[in-house]
């Protein structure tokens, strides 16, 4: 590839994932995935596990850097798939247990030198419950998260999710107010083009707003394939994202399609043709 990467190209890698589910690549065997990754010049990667319990830290950390990568963040999102664990829900006890799976996660953020992320784990305002009280206890929960997160310098994401999926921080704009009132440096904005495409209104204005509290990005075309294959206009995101010098990865979470190791070459290709256009 002759152009130069303006930023790191990463792909989202499970080792479990629920039917349906929008990963590229699914394999139990971590290091083979990460093999295929170098093997195919990309950068980092995401790493989805049901629990941090489940890999050895230091050998996952040591095999990255020994192949010139790097961990992009940590999904945090098969924790309600199979255990229904949300910061938000009614029950307190499932909130304690919500925030201490996100603790360990951010161990293993701590060493893999990434983000962890919080997607679904936000939950929803569910039937019975209003925004205001769903509002509080993420706000209660995620304080209490952030200051562990703090302590271990890690920094926690909420990604902005379309109303398909949630009915709770859709847009940049709730996620930002949400961390004025949490009031953590360390809790930045996750944004996905999928998502974007549907909540925004404009590619880079929401962005622009984030500035330095963007703190990871996911890319995926409107048909939540990869990057190229619809009809999301990628250059004007990527130009705000170097005009806020967004010095993390881009991490295709894509729908494999057919072959979800062929997506994410197409999408890298796609990705690359768009850095030539903005040098």
């Amino acid at each position: 590839m002759a152009a130069k990467k303006l930023f790191k190209i990463g792909a989202s890698v499970c080792v479990k994932a629920p039917k349906g589910s929008a990963f590229p690549i699914v394999d139990a065997d971590i290091y083979r995935s990460i093999d295929w990754l170098y093997d195919n010049d990309f950068d980092s990667i995401e790493v989805h596990i049901p629990s941090p319990d489940l890999v050895d830290a230091v050998k996952l950390k040591e095999y990255i850097a020994s192949k010139g990568m790097c961990a992009s963040s940590i999904g945090t999102g098969l924790a309600v798939a199979y255990e229904h664990l949300t910061l938000t829900d009614g029950d307190k006890a499932i909130r304690d247990r919500a925030i201490e799976r996100l603790m360990r996660q951010c161990d293993l953020g701590a060493q893999l030198d990434c983000p962890v992320i919080i997607g679904s784990m936000r939950g929803k305002v569910e039937a019975g419950d209003t925004y205001e009280e769903v509002d509080k206890r993420m706000v209660e929960s995620t304080k209490r998260l952030m200051e562990y997160a703090e302590h271990l310098g890690v920094d926690v994401v909420v990604e902005a999710i379309d109303r398909s999926e949630t009915n709770y921080l859709k847009t940049a704009e709730e996620v930002l107010e949400l961390i004025d009132r949490v009031g953590s440096k360390y809790l930045k904005v996750h944004l996905d083009t999928f998502h974007m495409n549907i909540e925004e209104t404009d590619w880079e204005k929401p962005v622009l707003q984030c500035g330095e509290k963007l703190g990871h990005v996911h890319v995926a075309d409107n048909t939540r394939l990869y990057p190229g294959s619809g009809m999301i206009d990628f250059i004007p995101f990527l130009k705000a994202l170097k005009a806020i010098h967004y010095n993390r990865s881009l991490v295709m979470e894509i729908y494999p399609g057919t072959d979800g190791y062929r997506s994410c070459r197409l999408g890298q290709e796609y990705l690359m043709r768009c850095f030539e256009k903005i040098q």
